[in-house]
């Protein structure tokens, strides 16, 4: 569920534009969008995430943190303080990732342009799991005849029940962009997740029930 913020005045004075609710699958570390309603009306399925008009953002659900994470990245770690979240005690570390070695981009449907972004920003990890829980990110290096002029991002993580199982998953995210004044910001929640797998069953030709009683059992190799 995205709630789409705009301010004319560059002051932040925000005012909502419109709330989009969207199915997202991440299949294979990839997220793949359906929108499914704006504003309330459903829509007949053939409204792409990508065709929105006005901000959006993908990649908060999984893209994010592997690209932070991947050797290939070359992501630059460092020490920056304690801090508590939502009652836990964090390891905050400071990270940078090189516009030449990201895959972050951003499209300004004014000039019909997208370019790639450096970013830097912070990682809450939890002190006793290790796990990330919160990922604050602003870019950096955006060309100077580029419309956009700022992007910044504040993704959170949470443990989410899934057929009575923990997993920790997107909780929300915040993304803020400004182009001259004007000034958005998309406010995202996870919910109503679902874990889908599947189960293979193979025979091979007929099994019998029971053996004979004086047939003779193979024992597994050592």
């Amino acid at each position: 569920m995205t709630r789409r913020y705009g301010d004319n005045s560059g002051l932040e004075n925000y005012r909502l534009i419109d709330t989009i609710a969207e199915r997202l699958s991440y299949n294979e570390q990839k997220e793949d969008y359906k929108v499914v309603s704006i504003n309330g009306v459903p829509t007949t399925g053939s409204v792409k995430h990508e065709q929105l008009n006005g901000a959006t953002s993908s990649g908060e659900f999984g893209s994010m943190l592997k690209e932070i994470f991947d050797p290939e990245t070359e992501t630059e770690f460092g020490w920056e303080r304690w801090a508590t979240l939502r009652g836990r005690r964090m390891y905050v570390f400071n990270f940078h990732v090189r516009r030449a070695n990201s895959k972050y981009t951003i499209y300004a449907d004014s000039v019909k342009r997208t370019v790639f972004a450096g970013y830097h920003g912070l990682i809450y990890a939890d002190r006793e799991t290790g796990m990330v829980m919160r990922i604050k990110m602003e870019c950096e290096g955006l060309p100077v005849d580029f419309p956009v002029q700022s992007v910044d991002l504040d993704l959170n993580y949470d443990f989410t029940k899934i057929s009575g199982q923990d997993y920790l998953l997107p909780l929300k995210s915040e993304i803020r962009s400004r182009e001259a004044k004007f000034m958005v910001k998309n406010e995202v929640e996870f919910r109503l997740y679902n874990r889908f797998g599947a189960e293979t069953n193979i025979q091979f030709g007929d099994v019998p029930d029971a053996l004979p009683e004086d047939s003779t059992k193979e024992q597994p190799a050592k």
